[in-house]
């Protein structure tokens, strides 16, 4: 949260932010990622250590690069972002890309720490709602405050517009149907509130990020994108396997792949994942990616090598097809798809770089909502179609009872197919975050998303494009 007494200090190079010109003129950008520090941590020594992160990165002279800060996305308890942020050189902020997480803040807390980044001549702010911490339930998750990121960016849009370049986030990496739809549905609605370009949830399936490209493409939306990447080590596989990560998966065959490299030693397993990273990267610009997002480089002499091997593997793959034989013989042919979720949006994905004029779509088969559900939507219809232009109280009983509302100040039920946005334990009313599990279960329960039961509401009612063009307001 912005504290009283952070200060950074002034930029007023307004009018140049070379990330934002590199996206745009189509040169590769590649970050890497930086983690603010736990309270528990010396902040002058973590800020000691990002200055060295950010001579490493200025000194690649083979592409084009910069950080990418994140905001509590590792601990509960971190440092403020903006304090630590502080640290790295006024002249080169245009470079960076900080994230605004809308975890454990309220929206003034957030906005107050946005004019400070932006006072300060950081330019491109991604926001995100927020991921949960690992190990909480519904209740202690419920219990923390989330800004929707919709509504963060809708707010930085409308206050700095001109001034300020937004990013938003999205999760391709989902294997049933209705998840993967609302992942789409939720970044059109993102772009359509003013974000600029977007970033992944990082995965190692290269068709789901073919995907991506392609649905953009698709609906004419030519957003730049930038693939996120992971840095795997013996300890990461371990928690990712282990559900650590939430809306990260990793298939049976994968798993395979890396068991049998951690049979090697340390430097043979770094070798294998130096090169995964490498045929990633090179896909991701042959894909029409603008640039990668790389996770789990934390040192100086690491971000220089990650850089020329990036930079080798940019000038060896030239051609798609060339790229994607080796690709395909690294895996072994492995499927990347969880086992038996195995969903994807076009079914002529790896046969070519690029989608043809009219990509033929798969059929989504969402399953029609059952006869109660029909039955709770006409009720619910019929007690709060006026709900929205009522005071929140109205009616609180029969809310309480029939849709479970926990009292929201603002009552939207007429505009999310009267599912009360605020039994999502983040409460997001806008669609689902990325982190829902492979089966569509909430990422800290073992309960279906009720953003789900929405979807299938939606397509009953044939209404399914308010999902992506219908903005709700917070309930605050």
């Amino acid at each position: 949260m912005a504290e009283p007494g952070i200060q950074l200090e002034m930029n007023f190079d307004s009018n140049r932010n070379r990330f934002k010109a590199n996206l745009n003129e189509g040169n590769f950008f590649v970050l890497f990622e930086a983690n603010p520090p736990s309270r528990q941590a010396d902040l002058e020594a973590s800020k000691e250590r990002l200055t060295e992160l950010e001579f490493a990165v200025a000194g690649i002279e083979t592409l084009p690069a910069g950080l990418a800060i994140t905001d509590r996305y590792t601990t509960v308890d971190t440092w403020n972002v903006a304090d630590y942020a502080s640290a790295l050189s006024p002249s080169d902020r245009d470079r960076h890309l900080v994230y605004l997480s809308g975890r454990g803040v309220t929206r003034q807390e957030l906005l107050a720490t946005a004019g400070l980044f932006n006072a300060a001549g950081f330019p491109n702010v991604t926001p995100v709602s927020g991921n949960s911490i690992p190990g909480e339930n519904m209740r202690q998750t419920a219990s923390r405050h989330f800004v929707e990121s919709v509504h963060a960016i809708r707010e930085l849009q409308a206050l700095y517009e001109g001034h300020i370049h937004l990013g938003c986030v999205v999760n391709p990496f989902k294997y049933n149907a209705t998840d993967l739809l609302w992942q789409y549905f939720k970044v059109i609605k993102k772009i359509n509130q003013g974000a600029e370009f977007l970033v992944t949830q990082f995965g190692w399936d290269m068709m789901k990020l073919q995907e991506l490209r392609w649905y953009l493409e698709f609906r004419g939306q030519h957003v730049p994108s930038i693939a996120r990447i992971l840095m795997l080590t013996p300890e990461k596989v371990e928690s990712i396997s282990s559900g650590k990560y939430p809306g990260v998966n990793i298939s049976p065959d994968f798993q395979i792949i890396l068991q049998n490299e951690l049979k090697y030693s340390f430097t043979q397993f770094e070798a294998a994942q130096w090169r995964r990273i490498q045929l990633q990267a090179a896909g991701c610009r042959l894909l029409g990616y603008s640039g990668i997002q790389l996770a789990g480089i934390e040192r100086p002499d690491k971000i220089r090598i990650a850089a020329a091997r990036i930079a080798e593997a940019l000038d060896e793959f030239k051609h798609f097809d060339d790229w994607k034989k080796a690709y395909l013989e690294y895996l072994s042919r492995a499927e990347m798809a969880p086992y038996p979720y195995r969903f994807y949006l076009f079914n002529q994905l790896f046969s070519q770089a690029y989608p043809e004029s009219d990509p033929r779509m798969n059929d989504a088969a969402i399953p029609a909502p059952g006869w109660k559900e029909r039955f709770h939507y006409k009720l619910n219809r019929f007690m709060f179609s006026h709900s929205a232009s009522q005071a929140a109280e109205e009616h609180f009983m029969s809310k309480k009872l029939l849709v479970h509302c926990p009292g929201c100040k603002a009552c939207r039920l007429p505009f999310t197919e009267y599912v009360c946005p605020n039994t999502c334990p983040k409460g997001l009313a806008n669609g689902p975050c990325g982190g829902t599990k492979v089966d569509g279960t909430c990422e800290v329960g073992p309960f279906e998303c009720i953003h789900s039961r929405r979807l299938r509401l939606a397509m009953w009612r044939s209404h399914i494009d308010e999902l992506e063009e219908h903005y709700i307001e917070s309930g605050e």
